[in-house]
C-alpha cells in the first residue's frame, strides 16, 4: 500500500492528472469522466477520504509485471536461456482449471517477456494434461505462472484435486506470481509443495480494514467499509477479507476492496474486473 497524501488535499485537475498518469494502461481505460463517476458513489463529506484510498493503491503496469517475470525466473536455481547451461529439464505451465484464466494470460505474457517465443523454446511450454508424460523428476523443474494470490484458496484447491498426481517423480515445483498476499504465501506452503515466487508481498499492513494500517483511523475504515458493503454484501473487505488496495493492468483481484472493482446496478467501480 502506498502513503497516500495528507488529509484535506484539494481534488483539483492536477490531482486527478496524477491519478490518471498512475492508473493508464488499465484495460478499462482511468479516465476524468469515470474518475469523477466514481466519486459520484460517494456523500461529498466522503470523498477527501476516498481520494485517499485512490491514492494508496499499488498499480502494477504491464510492464512492471513483465519486469518481474524476468526477475523472478531469471534467478531461478538451474534456470538458463541457453538449454545447455540449465540444470535438468524445464517445463513452464498455466496455473489454470480452465480455458481464458488468469494463468493463461500470464504464461502468454511471461513468454513474451523472457524472449522466450522462439519455436526452439516451443518444448518447454506445456499443458498440465501434459505433465504426467514428461516423467519429470528430482533433477527437473516445473514453473507454473498466474498473477495473483490472495489467500492461497485456489493454489491449495488444485494441488489437493489432481495437480499433485501430475507430478509422481517429485521435481522442484514453482508457483510464479506476480504478487501475493503473506497470508496466502504461508497457506500454500504448508498445504502443497509448491514454491510461491513473487516480487510483490502483501503484509497485514496493507489491508486497509486491518488495526496494522496506520493510514486509515478506525472512523475512516467504518465509513469506508458502509461503502464497501453496498458495493458487495458478501465479501464487502474483499474476498477472504484480504482488504487489499492493489490493481493489476489486466484485472483487479477479487481480494481488494469490493469499491474499487464492483461494477452492478448499485455501484460503477473504477477498476472493473469484467
Amino acid at each position: 500500500m502506498i502513503k497516500p497524501n495528507a488529509r484535506g488535499k484539494q481534488i483539483d485537475s492536477s490531482r486527478i492528472k496524477c491519478w490518471l498518469d498512475r492508473f493508464y494502461g488499465y484495460r478499462v481505460a482511468v479516465t476524468e469522466k469515470r474518475v469523477k463517476s466514481w466519486f459520484a458513489n460517494f456523500r461529498a463529506q466522503d470523498q477527501d477520504l476516498v481520494a485517499r484510498v485512490l491514492d494508496s493503491i499499488t498499480f502494477l503496469k504491464a510492464e512492471d509485471m513483465e519486469a518481474a517475470l524476468r526477475d523472478i525466473v531469471g534467478n531461478l536455481p538451474g534456470w538458463h536461456r541457453n538449454k545447455a547451461r540449465r540444470r535438468g529439464k524445464w517445463r513452464f505451465v498455466a496455473f489454470s482449471s480452465s480455458a481464458g484464466e488468469s494463468g493463461d494470460s500470464m504464461m502468454h505474457r511471461s513468454r513474451t517477456a523472457l524472449g522466450l517465443t522462439g519455436h526452439q523454446f516451443a518444448e518447454l511450454f506445456i499443458y498440465k494434461a501434459d505433465l504426467l508424460r514428461e516423467g519429470l523428476g528430482p533433477d527437473d523443474s516445473v514453473v507454473f505462472f498466474d498473477d495473483f494470490a490472495g489467500t492461497g484458496q485456489q493454489a491449495c484447491r488444485a494441488w489437493r484435486t489432481g495437480l499433485s498426481e501430475l507430478l509422481p517423480g517429485n521435481p522442484k515445483i514453482y508457483l510464479v506470481l506476480v504478487a501475493a498476499g503473506q497470508r496466502a504465501i504461508a497457506r500454500i506452503a504448508q498445504e502443497t509443495n509448491l514454491n510461491v515466487v513473487t516480487n510483490h508481498v502483501l503484509e497485514p499492513a496493507d489491508n486497509i480494514f486491518s488495526g496494522n494500517c496506520l493510514h486509515f483511523t478506525s472512523l475512516e475504515k467504518a465509513i469506508l467499509l458502509k461503502y464497501c458493503k453496498r458495493a458487495d454484501r458478501i465479501w464487502p473487505r474483499g474476498y477472504g477479507n484480504c482488504g487489499f488496495v492493489i490493481v493489476l493492468a489486466h484485472k483487479t483481484p477479487n481480494n481488494s476492496i469490493p469499491v474499487l472493482h464492483a461494477y452492478h446496478d448499485q455501484w460503477k467501480g473504477l477498476f472493473p474486473r469484467h
